[in-house]
């Protein structure tokens, strides 16, 4: 198994429990790893994840939802990480770095883990 990492993917997100809330972007950070089954002795790019796609994509999916929570995003950004079915197991965090409630001063953070089942994934496994 390997694990790719990709760490700080930073973008501006309509996101919050309250419509004030959700009409000022926010500042979110992404971290993802994935497990993945890949080939390392390779040196071509699609015989590995694509860290820029995958980065792109989780960009796509936090600006493009306008969602109360970031348990949400987190959820809908894990799920896309798992279409790849190189990728085992995936983490993504996610934080909101400056919630509108004044103590918290250093943010709030979501993290969600899953990994690919196998009789989902493998349909004609006996």
């Amino acid at each position: 198994m390997t694990k790719i990492a990709i760490y700080q993917i930073e973008f501006d997100a309509h996101i919050g429990t309250t419509e004030e809330e959700r009409e000022i972007p926010q500042s979110l950070s992404v971290d993802l790893e994935l497990t993945c089954a890949i080939n390392t002795t390779s040196d071509r790019l699609e015989d590995t994840i694509d860290y820029d796609a995958i980065a792109q994509a989780v960009v796509r999916i936090g600006q493009q939802n306008r969602v109360n929570l970031i348990e949400t995003l987190a959820e809908r950004m894990v799920e896309e990480t798992l279409l790849d079915l190189r990728v085992l197991s995936a983490r993504v965090c996610v934080k909101k770095c400056h919630p509108p409630f004044k103590p918290i001063r250093g943010g709030f953070v979501v993290e969600i883990t899953r990994s690919r089942t196998i009789s989902s994934d493998l349909p004609n496994q006996i």
